[in-house]
């Protein structure tokens, strides 16, 4: 084998060969399949069998020749296309190919023949092929449209099929080309006819049912059919039989009248076959309206035979039975229509029902003045009155003006925005009263507005009543925590006295003579004391400030020597472990202040403090400058930054509450309460300011604040002169 050849077999051109051939295969399979299936071939047959049969009885009716006043056939071929498949479209041409030899006695290798039988099944075909798409397999006509879209499709092609075969007739010279208007027409009133009542009761009463019982049978097992609703003719019980049959006599009592009596030799009495058409199509719907338009027309054609009529008035009956079959399928598929809402309508009231008893709520629907349209409810125990009272009852009515008034509030806002809202209220039940929780819903009518609201209510007693007694065992804890808060804050200085005692009388005896091991004991005992007294500070304070007996005290004092009058003691216990701490003041920080210079060294003591307890190496810094400056005021932003073991990211919002550090084992390498801070962010509270930090886990830390003063008369004088300065600038 040569390079050549095997990249010729691998060339685009053979793949789609190859699955072109697939496809034809698979189609063949199909096809094979379709004829071992008795459901598809005999309908075929029988299909066949009466377009001849049909065609044959129409001889009998013919106006001119070969031109017939109804042509079944016609509506039998749509039918067939339409409901069970395209595939029986040869079997449509071969129908009417013997019908024209066998019936007609037309040449069978005439050319006008082929062309005839060619406008016709290719018209009826296409317009088959166009209803497949526009019509419900199982549903066809349920809805006014279904019915104008088939009339639109089905009629369009009566138009097309009667313009083009009278012509081949013409052509052949087998009607007079001055005949040609009256077959024209004739051919379309005809085929119409046809068209309009045997192929909806064929599609609505015989295909179905044809096709579901083939498609059992290529599934060997019963399967339901598609989940298609129809609404079908009503159930007949004794009352239905005795209506059927007056039905059935009133088609046949109009029959005779307009037909067979003296009667209608006087008087056009074709109007009186729409009484019968407009009784069944209003009592049954489409499924009756199809019975009843197909039973008429039959027995038009019988009746007709019978007491033949002269050229004129079979013209009128053919356009008077075209119009009653038209009546009849619009009415009946109005009434479908409107028994279809009537049944979703059910469905929907019995759903709505379902979803009220499993969602355990009770659902209203009011309208813009509060007035009760429908009540909802499995359980009719739960309403304030009885479900008639509330119909048609105003809010107001039922529960007064006061309670009423919110609702209709409620109501109207949401009506005028749009937008759902809920609502809680209490109603009096006896001599007791109940909570409910609302939640009210715009209902939007076919133009889009808002007229009316759905509410559904829920009993929430119970909650109210736990939120009732959870709010009581909150008030109790916040009073008793109050009260603790309090009684600390009160007693602060009965701890502080004797501890201050204690340490007194330890730091005078240690400045007497004694031997070197009661000195080593008495200073364990001062460090204890300190520890404990630093202990009881931090606590008394944290009390003093959650009890609201902190207040700040405002006066002047100049800030640069006070923040180094403070910084200065904590140097030596920076310079204890090898730290050095620096501070800077910038120069735009005013001289002198107002303010609790007291609670600010405190802040300064807590956040320096800790910064040299967790900074091994290194050194801790304190900068001051100026954020914000006013006439009278001024906002001052202090940095505490450390080359300490720093904060992990996660951690550092748990450091600013009470009783919290950002690791177990700091307590324990450490010591403390983990109080300084939650006491330090009150603290900067206070004083109108804020605090936060930025650090890394390794990589130390800096701790902002800020805190807000007030300006001394000299400080406010130059504060305007250098605005006035930077102005003229």
């Amino acid at each position: 084998m040569n390079p050549a050849s095997k990249t010729q077999r691998n060339s685009p051109d053979e793949g789609r060969t190859a699955l072109g051939e697939a496809r034809q295969e698979h189609k063949v399979a199909e096809f094979l399949k379709a004829l071992r299936n008795p459901w598809r071939v005999v309908p075929g047959i029988i299909f066949v069998i009466l377009y001849i049969t049909l065609d044959r009885l129409t001889v009998f009716f013919q106006m001119w020749q070969g031109v017939s006043a109804w042509y079944p056939p016609v509506g039998l071929e749509v039918a067939v296309l339409t409901g069970l498949g395209l595939a029986y479209a040869p079997l449509t041409f071969v129908a009417g190919f013997v019908a024209s030899v066998l019936n007609y006695h037309l040449a069978p290798f005439a050319l006008s023949t082929w062309a005839m039988i060619g406008i016709s099944v290719g018209g009826y075909t296409g317009a088959s092929y166009l209803l497949r798409r526009v019509l419900r397999d199982d549903a066809p006509f349920q809805t006014l449209g279904d019915v104008f879209r088939y009339l639109g499709v089905a009629l369009g092609a009566a138009v097309f099929v009667g313009g083009l075969g009278p012509l081949a007739l013409t052509w052949d010279k087998f009607i007079l080309r001055s005949d040609y208007p009256r077959a024209a027409l004739s051919w379309f009133v005809g085929d119409s006819v046809a068209l309009v009542c045997l192929t909806p009761f064929l599609l609505l009463h015989v295909t179905p049912w044809l096709r579901r019982h083939a498609k059992n049978y290529d599934q060997r097992e019963q399967i339901p059919a598609a989940n298609v609703k129809r609404v079908g003719a009503k159930a007949f019980g004794a009352r239905g039989s005795l209506e059927l049959t007056a039905q059935a006599g009133s088609i046949a009592l109009a029959l005779w009248i307009v037909f067979g009596s003296h009667l209608a030799q006087s008087y056009e009495l074709f109007y009186l076959l729409f009484l019968p058409t407009l009784w069944i199509a209003v009592r049954h719907g489409m499924p009756g309206a199809t019975c009843a338009t197909l039973v008429l027309n039959l027995g038009a054609m019988v009746m007709l035979k019978i007491a033949p009529e002269d050229m004129q008035r079979l013209g009128v009956l053919q356009f008077l039975m075209l119009i009653v079959s038209l009546t009849g399928l619009c009415l009946g598929a109005l009434i479908t229509e409107r028994e279809s809402s009537e049944q979703g309508l059910r469905e929907g009231e019995a759903r709505l029902q379902a979803m009220v008893g499993a969602i355990d709520e009770i659902v209203f629907e009011f309208d813009g003045a509060g007035r009760i349209r429908n009540v909802w409810t499995t359980n009719e125990s739960a309403l304030a009155r009885p479900k008639k009272e509330l119909m048609g009852s105003s809010i107001q009515q039922v529960f007064g003006e006061e309670v009423a008034r919110p609702f209709v509030e409620t109501l109207q806002r949401v009506i005028a925005t749009g937008q759902g809202e809920s609502i809680e209220y209490s109603i009096p039940f006896g001599s007791a009263v109940r909570w409910f929780l609302g939640r009210v819903s715009p209902i939007h009518s076919p133009d889009g507005a808002a007229k009316t609201v759905c509410m559904t209510a829920r009993d929430i007693t119970p909650r109210k009543q736990a939120e009732d007694d959870l709010r009581r065992a909150k008030e109790a804890a916040e009073a008793a925590s109050q009260a603790k808060s309090e009684f600390l804050a009160n007693i602060s200085h009965e701890f502080r006295t004797p501890m201050n005692g204690i340490l007194g009388m330890t730091e005078l005896i240690l400045d007497t003579e004694i031997n070197p091991e009661q000195r080593e004991y008495l200073e364990m005992v001062k460090t204890s004391a300190d520890s404990l007294l630093h202990l009881l500070s931090d606590i008394l304070d944290f009390s003093k400030v959650e009890a609201g007996k902190l207040e700040l005290v405002d006066h002047e004092f100049a800030l640069a020597p006070s923040l180094a009058e403070t910084l200065q003691v904590m140097r030596f216990r920076a310079q204890q472990k090898g730290i050095e701490l620096l501070w800077r003041v910038d120069p735009n920080v005013p001289e002198r202040v107002i303010g609790d210079a007291t609670r600010l060294r405190q802040v300064l003591v807590n956040l320096v403090g800790n910064a040299i307890k967790f900074t091994a190496r290194g050194e801790v810094r304190v900068d001051v400058e100026t954020q914000e400056q006013s006439e009278d005021r001024v906002i001052l932003h202090f940095r505490v930054t450390d080359s300490g073991i720093g904060i992990a990211k996660e951690k550092q919002s748990m450091i600013f509450e009470a009783f919290t550090q950002a690791d177990s084992s700091t307590t324990r390498n450490y010591g403390g309460t983990g109080l300084g801070l939650a006491i330090t962010t009150r603290l900067v509270t206070l004083m109108e300011g804020k605090l936060w930090v930025e650090s890394e886990w390794g990589q130390g830390s800096t701790f902002h604040f800020t805190v807000t003063f007030g300006l001394v008369q000299q400080e406010q004088a130059l504060a305007m002169r250098n605005q006035n300065r930077e102005g003229a600038l």
